[in-house]
């Protein structure tokens, strides 16, 4: 093993208090992995019904059958009371998300499912170095994963991570990851495809239901892409980017606060994050009726960073496994209505963020006028 690789996980596993941590393809490969070494295959798993497409993937791809939970109105992480609901039918494994970097009560739901013999497993990709319930995002569960992929919080494009106490299932779970594909050009021009594609399809599904048609296909296509693995060199870029994660955090907190400043009198639902937390953009919400032509006013005027993500799941759910989406989720329906994500990366200055800013406040002036 490489020298980076071995401090990377050094740092990985000091960061978090785990006692094992190894590198992945991307964070739902461990995803996949966890399942698999869990033994949850052909058994219900419960997922947030608004988090990325790929956690649905990577639970189906496991053998898993997976069922979307309903989230808090306020923080759109899934709850305690979200998951009451499925006492009759215990799954293997529930996956809570720290949306946003926005914290999930990891705790109680951890308890829940400790007292009910179902595994826990962490998704902590969107809150790297940041506390949930008083331990360190990604320090809770059987498994917890990081995501080191375009836009996360710590991005080398690529990679993500996948933790975990338990050295047998930590074993298993290093057996299973060496047995994926190795990323190749191949798996990268299928990637880009995919993007591109589902960028357009995210769109316009809700508006137009007979779009989700096609998912069943393009999942069968597509859905080699949950689980690789990265060659030995690509990590040799990790260890900067952790060790400087004080100072990106840093950046994020003071790019953020220009925004709840200059944005403080905007028709927006702002965050309100719970100390310790980190922000992995700049979460902000506006009215449905708005949201979308706000958004391609600012893509117009050259704030292509802003984005909406993350998607509700059930219209893909309901097409490649009917089953998942046989609850009602109108909160998590709301939060892909109206959720605005401004960035926070290095890239964005002080002057740019108020940039962007003046052209939210702008729009709003004119369409009230």
């Amino acid at each position: 093993m490489r020298r980076a690789e071995l401090d990377s996980i050094a740092l990985l596993e000091r960061l978090s208090g785990r006692g094992h941590a190894r590198l992945t393809g991307r964070a739902a490969t461990g995803i996949w992995a966890a399942l698999k070494a869990l033994g949850a295959e052909g058994r219900p798993v419960l997922i947030p019904a608004n988090t990325c497409y790929i956690v649905l993937w990577a639970t189906l791809e496991a053998g898993c059958s997976p069922r979307l939970v309903e989230v808090d109105p306020t923080s759109g992480c899934m709850s305690l009371e979200t998951i009451h609901r499925f006492e009759e039918d215990l799954p293997a494994a529930i996956i809570p998300c720290h949306l946003y970097g926005n914290p999930a009560p990891v705790s109680a739901i951890s308890r829940w499912a400790r007292a009910r013999g179902i595994a826990v497993i962490e998704d902590a990709a969107l809150a790297l170095g940041g506390m949930a319930d008083g331990r360190p995002a990604g320090g809770w569960g059987d498994v917890s994963v990081y995501s080191f992929g375009l836009g996360k919080i710590v991005d080398v494009e690529l990679g993500g991570a996948v933790l975990t106490d338990d050295p047998a299932l930590d074993a298993e779970i290093g057996r299973l990851l060496e047995d994926t594909p190795l990323w190749n050009a191949r798996l990268s021009e299928i990637t880009q495809q995919w993007h591109d594609l589902y960028w357009a399809l995210h769109q316009y599904e809700q508006d137009n239901l007979a779009l989700v048609d096609l998912y069943p296909t393009l999942h069968r296509i597509y859905s080699g892409l949950v689980r690789y693995q990265l060659p030995a060199s690509y990590w040799d870029d990790l260890p900067a980017a952790l060790r400087a994660l004080p100072g990106n955090l840093a950046h994020r907190a003071e790019i953020a606060a220009t925004y709840a400043e200059a944005l403080a009198n905007a028709p927006l639902q702002r965050p309100i994050l719970p100390e310790g937390s980190v922000a992995w953009r700049y979460t902000v919400r506006a009215r449905p009726v708005t949201r979308n032509s706000l958004l391609r006013h600012l893509w117009e005027n050259g704030q292509h960073g802003v984005t909406r993500w993350y998607p509700w799941l059930e219209p893909m759910a309901s097409a490649i496994a009917p089953a998942a989406a046989t609850s009602p989720s109108p909160n998590a329906e709301a939060w892909c209505a109206s959720v605005l994500n401004l960035p926070l990366d290095s890239s964005v200055t002080v002057n740019g963020a108020h940039h962007t800013a003046s052209l939210i406040t702008r729009y709003f002036e004119a369409i009230s006028g």
